[in-house]
């Protein structure tokens, strides 16, 4: 139990970082793409607001991952669904909790700081109220992220699980020709006696 739980979050950390430098990126260029002219003048160096996103981002991405279990929350959605480890559709709502959260609480952190920053070095007369700032740029960053999010999570999750060793069965191994019967069971099983009891 207590090795999976290190690939849970493993998986979380890596898919963290990934998603994160993504975001970071998605983050500054809109920030830069919705800023007014006075916004934008007040606004750091687009190199220096790059790198300052992407450290953002990557640091709030780990730390995020560290305390929810989206991993474990992808894969409880998904078997409620009675999808199977593997399939597109496991893929699919696994995904979903990775793309939200981290889209809901990176776009919103990220872009607070990015537009906080520019607010002070505002002239007073000239600036807007912080929060209407933050929100009408929060506004638009968050459906991209999700989107975003959502895509990436949907490309990487599979791979970073697979290698992790955290994947469902191995490729090759599924449901027996023909569709019926029980599903296979991997893992160690009990031996069964003729009549089927467990021995």
């Amino acid at each position: 139990m207590g090795d999976m739980k290190k690939k849970e979050r493993k998986v979380n950390i890596i898919m963290a970082v990934i998603m994160s430098a993504v975001m970071g990126l998605l983050f500054a260029f809109i920030a830069r793409m919705t800023a007014d002219p006075q916004q934008l003048k007040n606004m750091p160096p687009v190199p220096v607001m790059i790198i300052t996103s992407l450290l953002e981002s990557i640091t709030i991405g780990i730390i995020v991952a560290l305390i929810i279990p989206m991993g474990r929350m992808g894969r409880s959605l998904a078997a409620k669904a009675g999808a199977r480890p593997g399939s597109m559709k496991f893929n699919a709502l696994n995904s979903i909790p990775f793309a939200v959260i981290n889209g809901v609480i990176l776009s919103a952190i990220c872009s607070f700081i990015n537009i906080a920053q520019a607010h002070a070095k505002m002239p007073a007369d000239k600036a807007d109220p912080l929060f209407k700032m933050w929100f009408s740029n929060w506004i638009v960053t968050l459906p991209l992220s999700i989107i975003v999010g959502y895509i990436l999570a949907l490309i990487i999750s599979p791979i970073v699980v697979r290698k992790v060793g955290l994947g469902g069965p191995p490729q090759g191994a599924g449901i027996p020709q023909g569709g019926g019967g029980n599903p296979p069971v991997y893992g160690n099983v009990p031996p069964t006696g003729e009549d089927g009891s467990q021995r």
